[in-house]
């Protein structure tokens, strides 16, 4: 039986219990103790100063999670999400915390959506919400539905044309064509001028076009509005690149090489630059490092697929 939300974080916590031994502060003892009997409103501000003051880290992580796992079973959400937040410091990049988050975040979220639909159930955030789900569900057509009876109560809505047609551009054919996403992301900068995510996407669909000028103009403004936009700063560079403007591609792309520095393509479009410029042991780096990074999904993807295809194995 598949185990989701408050039940899983339980039998996280549970297991996490088993670690504790003699040696450990007998604060985080008397805690856990507490917790595991049920008695999570007394075990609360001890299960607090154990994750916070323990020495030895094992007690500070078996006092997190039971942390989380008492003040979800409150419903005291600023509690849990303390809770994780010291664990993540402390436990930076950990599998077994980044597991409790995913479990706790998404507890949080179904939590949240429930309440939402029983205090306001004829809202535009439920409406929002709607196709939200149906976005996660692949189901574009729905999702643009939901979208555009929410503009038709509130026309002026930040947001709502971008998402319109960035679906449309992820479904071309099903939900329509380039040129309709166009139209979406040009009535959305008539209600929010600054939203470099839409001059960004005009800027892909004006590069796919072959119309270097417009594109490169979208992405530079769309590098203005948002500094640290790397697909924006990749989107600049590579609209020079394919202008022959090859010096001037160089620092938008060094730019996105540092913000997103596991994204091959960049590496390899800034090699490309270096390369057109005589610059050959620049070259010669950033072809490396796209290798190296092409190299690291492939096998970040094998193991995935490998992950995923035990658990079919296991079912059979």
């Amino acid at each position: 039986m598949r185990l989701t939300g408050i039940r899983m974080i339980l039998v996280l916590a549970g297991a996490s219990a088993q670690a504790l031994s003699q040696q450990q502060p007998s604060l985080a003892e008397r805690a856990v103790n507490l917790a595991l009997a049920g008695r999570c409103a007394e075990a609360m501000p001890l299960l607090k100063q154990a994750s916070g003051e323990s020495a030895d880290k094992d007690a500070k992580r078996v006092s997190g999670k039971f942390g989380v796992r008492c003040a979800m079973l409150l419903n005291n959400q600023s509690e849990a999400a303390s809770f994780l937040t010291r664990l993540q410091q402390e436990f930076p990049n950990d599998p077994d915390i980044l597991f409790l988050a995913v479990h706790m975040y998404s507890d949080l979220a179904f939590r949240n959506s429930q309440q939402l639909m029983q205090v306001a159930p004829d809202s535009i955030e439920v409406l929002r919400l709607n196709a939200e789900n149906f976005e996660k569900a692949g189901d574009a057509k729905k999702a643009i539905g939901e979208y555009r009876v929410l503009l038709q109560r509130e026309p002026g809505t930040p947001g709502i044309h971008y998402r319109i047609g960035g679906l449309i551009l992820e479904n071309l054919g099903a939900a329509g064509q380039a040129e309709d996403a166009q139209k979406e992301f040009e009535e959305e900068l008539k209600i929010d001028p600054r939203n470099a995510g839409a001059q960004y996407y005009l800027g892909e669909v004006a590069r796919q076009e072959d119309k270097l000028p417009e594109a490169t103009e979208r992405f530079a403004t769309a590098v203005k509005l948002a500094p640290d936009f790397a697909e924006a700063e990749f989107g600049l560079g590579r609209s020079l690149l394919d202008s022959g403007k090859n010096a001037e591609a160089v620092e938008p792309l060094e730019k996105a090489a540092r913000l997103a520095p596991d994204n091959p393509t960049i590496h390899f479009a800034l090699a490309t630059a270096y390369q057109r410029m005589g610059r050959k042991d620049d070259a010669a780096r950033e072809f490396a490092l796209q290798k190296s990074a092409a190299d690291k999904i492939n096998t970040n993807t094998k193991a995935l697929h490998k992950n995923i295809a035990g658990v079919d194995d296991s079912r059979k």
